[in-house]
């Protein structure tokens, strides 16, 4: 007799009960349950009931964590990334909620709790194929392994954020380096908005900075919508119009899945990456924190405070807080040199500078800057001295330009602003504001993306589209206004005014 195929949710259940141990009757008599329920959800002949689905779901994900033996722990831990019972309890239930989801909507579709393993649509909105395209296989995030080409600007800004965020839990600390992710787009100049599309790109750097993230170029992306999981999951369709994906086919047979995955890799590379990761240590060590500094042409647009803006003595006191990991290849001499040829080359370089008012907030009220990619907290009358000496550098140093503006230039990423960007010539590269402090730096290698960039940044210095202030004394009125804004903190107790933040706002 040939046993009939179990529906995901009845998979992911006796999966997570055999990674932690557990038998049937032990999960039974913690949820109060008679045995034969918990036999009837991981043989699929039942599902829990729909209108206490949350409840039930949250409840074995409790008993799960609770009930899971010494080596089960651990081995869960290992698969969702997480280092804490409470985080691993969330996204278990996470991830019961969305097979169970699934499979629910499949018993709507289709009359069957088990999807078919390929399925034809001749037409789907982008809404419909990107429900389609987060499927639940993403909710693991060991050993995944994508490969996307997708015409991605061609999307309306809503949906194209849509697919960027995807199905892959993002914990604002979790990182993921078992989720192997590429991704090829098509950068055809007519499609790019010059102002809206370099933030936009900022944002997924940022958003995909959690998992092993590769983003290429490549004119073959046009019209395609084409996204795979290897060995699992596979979607493809056809982008005719904003709003129209046609032939869209729905496939879970690795048979389909795996040729996909593989044509699509064979156009990712080396030449189509559009940048590349890299570390402070490599920057340092391999010269291009130097070339940055003595490169021409440079251009910086500031989303967060960092080491290039201290005065020596503040330089020193900072010095001694960070950490340096052994065998990282750098030292504090070292560094004290980069400083030294940092403030000299600023002394005698032409450098434009844009400065996010979202870096002066945040350094006043949050008090942390990037200091060589350590994130560091400064005191206040710490933060006052940085405030000064940029005070002193906007009004007597004639080799440094600056623009401030106050928001971002478009309204869909709040906190795109804070990330910052530092062209030039020779060596370009992008400081992320990553939360993890993983995959926070990149190096932009390919040319379009240093014109893409570079674009933008004129556009704002220019102020073409008037969202920057260019008067020095009016920039040098709002530093001062921000020293005394920090004059004000620091002459109160902060610990007795809960949303004292706001207020200062």
């Amino acid at each position: 007799m040939i046993e009939k195929e179990k529906n995901r949710f009845s998979q992911i259940l006796e999966q997570l009960m055999n990674l932690a141990e557990i038998k049937n009757v032990a999960l039974a008599k913690a949820l109060q349950y008679d045995v034969s329920y918990i036999s009837k959800w991981i043989s699929g002949r039942m599902l829990p009931a729909e209108k206490t689905k949350r409840n039930v779901l949250q409840r074995i994900s409790c008993e799960i964590v609770r009930l899971s033996s010494s080596v089960g722990i651990e081995t869960l831990y290992e698969t969702y990334q997480v280092t804490n019972k409470k985080d691993l309890e969330q996204v278990i239930f996470d991830n019961l909620e969305a097979e169970y989801d699934y499979v629910q909507d499949m018993q709507k579709l289709y009359g069957s709790s088990v999807a078919p393993k390929t399925i034809f649509f001749a037409d789907l909105s982008p809404a419909q194929y990107i429900s389609k395209m987060h499927h639940p296989v993403l909710r693991r995030v060991s050993r995944l392994y994508i490969m996307a080409e997708m015409d991605l600007l061609a999307l309306t800004h809503e949906y194209r954020i849509q697919v960027i965020l995807g199905n892959i839990p993002r914990g604002p600390y979790h990182f993921y380096p078992d989720v192997h992710f590429s991704l090829m787009i098509d950068l055809s100049m007519d499609k790019i908005d010059p102002v809206y599309d370099p933030i936009f790109l900022l944002n997924m750097m940022k958003e995909e900075a959690g998992l092993d993230f590769h983003l290429y170029k490549g004119k073959q992306a046009a019209g395609r919508m084409l996204f795979t999981v290897k060995d699992d999951f596979m979607i493809s369709g056809i982008l005719t119009a904003p709003n129209r994906c046609m032939s869209v086919t729905v496939s879970s047979e690795a048979e389909n899945c795996n040729p996909l995955y593989d044509s699509i890799r064979n156009l990712c590379t080396r030449e189509t990456l559009l940048y590349r990761n890299t570390t402070m240590a490599e920057m340092v060590t391999g010269n291009g924190y130097i070339r940055s500094i003595l490169a021409l042409h440079q251009r910086w647009m500031i989303g967060q405070m960092t080491e290039h803006f201290l005065p020596d003595d503040l330089f020193e006191e900072l010095l001694e807080q960070i950490e340096i990991e052994d065998g990282e290849g750098v030292d504090k001499d070292m560094l004290r040199q980069l400083h030294l040829l940092t403030k000299k080359a600023m002394e005698e370089t032409s450098i434009k500078i844009i400065f996010h008012g979202i870096a002066f907030s945040n350094l006043t009220v949050e008090s942390e800057i990037d200091f060589y990619d350590h994130k560091i907290s400064l005191t206040l009358q710490q933060r006052t001295r940085y405030l000064e000496h940029l005070l002193e550098l906007c009004t007597k140093q004639d080799t440094l330009h600056f623009r401030l503006i106050h928001e971002s230039p478009v309204s869909d990423f709040q906190y795109a602003v804070t990330q910052s960007i530092f062209l030039s010539d020779t060596f370009s590269y992008v400081r992320l504001n990553t939360e993890t402090g993983k995959n926070n730096l990149a190096v932009l290698n390919h040319p379009d993306m240093k014109m893409i960039f570079g674009r933008f940044f004129d556009i704002i210095w220019s102020d073409q589209n008037g969202m920057s202030r260019s008067d020095q004394e009016e920039i040098a009125s709002f530093i001062r206004h921000m020293i005394h804004r920090t004059e004000i903190i620091s002459s109160i107790d902060l610990e007795t005014i809960p949303d004292s933040s706001e207020n200062i706002d």
